[in-house]
């Protein structure tokens, strides 16, 4: 049996954030029957609202907090610290992102012996996603794939499983909200083995944290600056 490690970073998330608990922990079925262990973690970005009282409620839960606010990306990786998994997954606390689909996710990267599998919202499978930010981010994809020279169609999901033993290749990582596209980009550069997979994408519960300017600009430069690092021809040239 391997383990899964499932980290939900959480910032002022008590309106939906009880209702995507529930939903993670009823994959533990699921997940047992291709021989996963769930292992679920959430850390408390230096909330202010109810979210650690939250999950406080939840005995399988394991809360980590952060005094302060540090950002998306770097909640993220508190949480990679912490777990014990083989695999490590994470996903948005907002009920955006599918956990149902994790057994899916693992089954996928257990198959095709992939470093990462990402859960693709880009890739025909229902969505409620905006439409401003849908054409964003099928911007960064295009962006992604010319640089990357392969095939890309959601740099910027916040869904996603890979094996614990690849960190090393991926760091480092930002810590805001450009924590995903520059994983994306590191990722195609260190020729790591990554699947995308089509998953549902719903509207989400609560006020949303992204600027579509200003995040936009940072996922951009992301994008092209960490490209810069491994090729710089490839975008100079």
């Amino acid at each position: 049996m391997k383990t899964l490690s499932v980290i939900i970073p959480a910032y002022n998330e008590e309106d939906g954030l009880t209702r995507v608990i529930e939903r993670v922990l009823s994959t533990r079925d699921a997940l047992a029957q291709i021989g996963i262990i769930l292992e679920f973690l959430v850390v408390d970005d230096g909330s202010r609202d109810k979210t650690a009282a939250l999950i406080e409620q939840y005995p399988d839960v394991r809360l980590i907090r952060h005094i302060k606010n540090r950002g998306y990306g770097a909640a993220i990786k508190t949480g990679f610290r912490h777990a014990a998994g083989e695999y490590l997954a994470f996903l948005d606390a907002d009920g955006t992102y599918p956990p149902e689909m994790l057994p899916d996710l693992c089954r996928a990267a257990m198959e095709h012996q992939a470093d990462m599998v990402v859960g693709s919202r880009m890739s025909g499978a229902r969505s409620e996603m905006p439409l401003t930010r849908r054409v964003g981010n099928f911007a960064y994809a295009k962006l992604l794939s010319l640089i990357g020279n392969t095939h890309v169609c959601d740099t910027t999901s916040g869904m996603r499983v890979l094996r614990k033993d690849i960190l090393p290749a991926l760091y480092p990582l930002p810590d805001g909200l450009e924590f995903t596209p520059a994983m994306s980009t590191r990722a195609i550069h260190e020729n790591l083995n990554c699947v995308e997979m089509p998953i549902p994408y719903a509207e989400r519960i609560g006020r949303s944290k992204l600027s579509v300017v200003r995040d936009g600009v940072r996922f951009t430069n992301a994008i092209v600056w960490t490209a810069l690092a491994y090729n710089p021809v490839r975008i100079l040239g």
